[in-house]
């Protein structure tokens, strides 16, 4: 799954990926851009999200309503945690099925969620640099 940087301006990168989709990565707080920190929260968010989505449709109905939030704790230029916030519209329903869908979404996202997964297995990275 490789995807593409290339400078477009001064600390100023798009990242497109294979389908074409794209996006501005600057320093946090650049307007119409998201920071390094961002994305990864952003990654978070969407593939949590994603990974309970269907399982909400069944439950709910396919025009069901969620929210998603990230808050993150930043120590020493890096995410120490993330905390990950779903919350879903389940007015009109009991308290046993409020809880019956939050752990049905809650595991989903733990068997689905390649991020989650990912960042609580923890990630080797590597860098290979070179000039043309």
């Amino acid at each position: 799954m490789a995807m593409k940087a290339t400078r477009t301006n001064a600390n100023e990168y798009t990242v497109t990926n294979k389908d074409g989709a794209s996006l501005k990565v600057s320093p946090h707080g650049t307007p119409g851009a998201f920071s390094p920190g961002e994305l990864l929260q952003a990654a978070l968010l969407g593939c949590a999200s994603l990974s309970a989505d269907m399982q909400l449709a069944h439950m709910l109905g396919k025009d069901f309503h969620a929210e998603a939030e990230v808050k993150s704790t930043e120590e020493d230029n890096h995410i120490s945690e993330m905390l990950f916030e779903f919350l879903i519209d389940t007015e009109g329903r009991d308290e046993q099925e409020r809880e019956k869908i939050i752990q049905a979404a809650a595991k989903k996202i733990e068997q689905l969620c390649i991020v989650k997964r990912s960042l609580n297995k923890g990630i080797s990275t590597h860098t290979d640099i070179s000039a043309k």
